[in-house]
């Protein structure tokens, strides 16, 4: 007599916590870039009001590109996420944690050369008043500008955030030796990232309350930004446990099985963050209206990249990661290096003035320019001086 048995059902697990995601990172690497293009050209043309530059009083455009700065909080999640997951991998594994010093010559060639470059160019371009002077310069090359009184030269005063970065970049080997021994649970992860959110809101307090007056220097440090970096810490931990257990909890099968729905809670956050509930780029938040600010940028920048990290084959993660996007993505640093430069140089060129110029002809051009630029400096600079990662070794 022959007998069969029922087959038995395979269960497949609708996520993926393994470390495939980086074309999908990367695609999202560009989306924030071409937002902080686009929040600049639109404060250089007039639509978006700037009290801090001290540029337009808005245009039609100026509530949806005001909101644009929320590309620097997704730049700085995703670089807590992927410059913690080598720690979280190797606690997790019961491994010696990544050489520091190896991290930091890894991140001095990655960010250093092509800032220098850029760098170079906007001093000598529009910076006449430093010509002679040794000092700004010292301060700008070390990234240090935001540390002092002397301003930022233009063609390449987005780079505060680069400056707050590569604070981060110094402190996250010590931060990653307090966490070794909590990134084994969960929980306590959650906790760590507790502790520093809390330290970012009380910074965001103590920056926006009156007698700080507007737009004191803390208001440019990490602390201040520092539950973003935190935010993206935690995902790594969160990742690296899900790679490394049979069954993942219930949230992360629901963000794998609908990741368009994670992506839904950004734009409502986005919807929320572009009302007047958290201010107007014209004058100076209130204590109030930069709490909800910081929070609802933290939900976007979350909101986003959770679907990636679960699902690198399908909804948002197959999006990002199409040839286009991920491509720009690997050359975003130059699109974020030089796209003011770009702009800058336009208005001279033009004769135009800072908030005069027009948004749909000055950000084509921009955009273009940028690319080109961005893509041989990825060429000439940036992917050449990777041969000397070997220098220093653990």
């Amino acid at each position: 007599m022959v007998t069969s048995e029922a087959p038995v059902a395979r269960v497949v697990v609708p996520i993926d916590p393994s470390r495939r995601y980086a074309p999908a990172l990367d695609g999202l690497r560009a989306v924030a870039a071409l937002l902080v293009i686009a929040l600049h050209v639109g404060i250089y043309t007039g639509q978006v009001a700037s009290s801090w530059l001290g540029i337009g009083t808005g245009g039609p455009l100026g509530p949806v590109l005001s909101r644009f700065t929320v590309g620097v909080p997704i730049f700085f999640v995703l670089s807590g996420l992927l410059l913690y997951r080598p720690w979280a991998d190797a606690a997790l594994d019961n491994r010696p944690p990544p050489s520091a010093r190896v991290y930091l010559w890894h991140r001095a060639l990655r960010i250093l050369p092509a800032y220098w470059l850029v760098a170079i160019v906007a001093l000598i371009a529009f910076a006449s008043s430093t010509h002679g002077s040794l000092w700004p310069v010292v301060q700008t090359l070390t990234l240090t500008h935001i540390y002092s009184d002397t301003g930022i030269p233009l063609g390449i005063t987005q780079t505060w955030s680069l400056a707050t970065e590569v604070a981060f970049y110094a402190v996250l080997p010590l931060l990653a030796v307090v966490l070794h021994r909590l990134v084994v649970q969960p929980a306590r992860i959650l906790l760590a990232f507790a502790v520093l959110e809390i330290i970012n809101l009380g910074t965001v307090v103590l920056t926006h309350v009156p007698s700080a007056g507007p737009y004191p220097k803390l208001a440019l440090w990490l602390p201040e930004y520092l539950g973003y970096f935190a935010a993206g810490i935690a995902l790594a931990a969160w990742s690296a446990h899900l790679a490394r257990v049979a069954e993942p909890p219930g949230l992360a099968v629901l963000i794998g099985r609908r990741p368009w729905l994670s992506w839904g809670v950004a734009l409502v956050a986005y919807v929320a963050v572009s009302t007047p509930l958290t201010g107007t780029t014209a004058r100076y938040p209130t204590v109030v209206e930069a709490l909800l600010e910081h929070v609802l940028y933290l939900v976007i920048a979350v909101t986003l990249v959770l679907p990636l990290l679960f699902r690198a084959d399908h909804g948002p993660a197959k999006l990002l990661a199409g040839r286009i996007p991920s491509a720009l993505g690997r050359i975003s640093y130059g699109l974020f290096l030089w796209h003011m430069v770009v702009v800058e140089a336009w208005l001279r060129i033009t004769g135009q003035t800072a908030g005069h110029a027009q948004f749909w002809i000055l950000f084509p051009v921009t955009v273009v320019f940028t690319v080109a630029i961005a893509a041989a400096s990825f060429v000439l600079v940036e992917r050449p001086v990777r041969r000397l990662r070997g220098l220093v070794r653990a």
